[in-house]
């Protein structure tokens, strides 16, 4: 991403925004920040020293904490953020990954170049901020307690204005690893962050990559059937399974799976 589509993407009402992503060149002394704007550039200065007390946030030549007595570790925060009718200042939701590792561990799995399995759950952290981006208040909690490989793709704010935390809208990735195949099954989920549980949740695709063998897709289309009931079809073949769900629905990773496994 440039830094011209980074000055751009800030007069969005809606983003998540990739720390990583930034690759300009040229850069120079404080340019990496300004990048940012300043309002998103605080948030994310505040979030990490709220986290880490004692961290020490630096911003070149790389985004990077320091904790004490150790050297800088690069660091990744995703985060949407908006204005917030209720307290005049932000709400947002926001993670931080460290070193690229799990971005790095979800390739060399794709390609087969990890033998033993390894757990990258993400935290969510849902916050207020005040006009300056100082974080005021927030709350932490996974993603999907029950799979062991997660990776986020886009986060909404759907509801925060009569509630202590708020009902949030999240589209991601699980990713499970066997000796001879990687599988990823994306969702669509909402999460109440107040309960820390699924008010919903239904699969977009799913991708089998079998050592040796051509790769498995499916993109679903789901119809509700009956009250209980849910059509789960491939909306580019034939192939289609109803499943037994109430309204909404949360759909279980390993039912799904074992219907798909062909």
């Amino acid at each position: 991403m440039s830094c011209a589509g980074i000055s751009g993407l800030k007069k969005a009402s809606a983003m998540l925004l990739i720390v990583s992503a930034i690759a300009c060149a040229q850069m120079h002394p404080g340019d990496r920040r300004k990048a940012y704007g300043n309002e998103r550039a605080s948030i994310i200065e505040s979030l990490l020293t709220t986290l880490y007390p004692r961290a020490v946030v630096q911003w070149d030549p790389d985004l990077t904490v320091q904790f004490p007595g150790e050297k800088p570790r690069m660091v990744q925060v995703p985060v949407y953020v908006k204005g917030s009718a209720t307290t005049g200042g932000l709400e947002g939701v926001a993670t931080v990954e460290f070193e690229g590792l799990k971005e790095r561990y979800i390739f060399e799995a794709k390609g087969f170049q990890r033998a033993a399995p390894q757990k990258f759950s993400t935290v969510l952290i849902v916050f207020r901020a005040d006009r300056n981006g100082r974080i005021e208040t927030y709350k932490k909690l996974n993603l999907d307690p029950s799979e062991p490989l997660t990776e986020i793709k886009t986060i909404t704010i759907q509801d925060w204005k009569t509630r202590n935390w708020p009902i949030i809208e999240v589209q991601y990735d699980t990713h499970r690893q066997e000796q001879d195949s990687f599988t990823t099954i994306e969702w669509h989920s909402v999460i109440d962050t107040e309960t820390e549980h699924f008010v919903s949740r239904l699969p977009f695709g799913l991708t089998r990559s079998v050592k040796g063998e051509p790769e498995q897709s499916y993109a679903f289309s789901i119809n509700r059937t009956g009250p209980n009931t849910l059509l789960v079809g491939d909306r580019f073949g034939k192939a289609a399974n109803n499943y037994e769900c109430s309204d909404p629905c949360v759909v279980d990773a390993q039912k799904l799976l074992t219907q798909w496994k062909r």
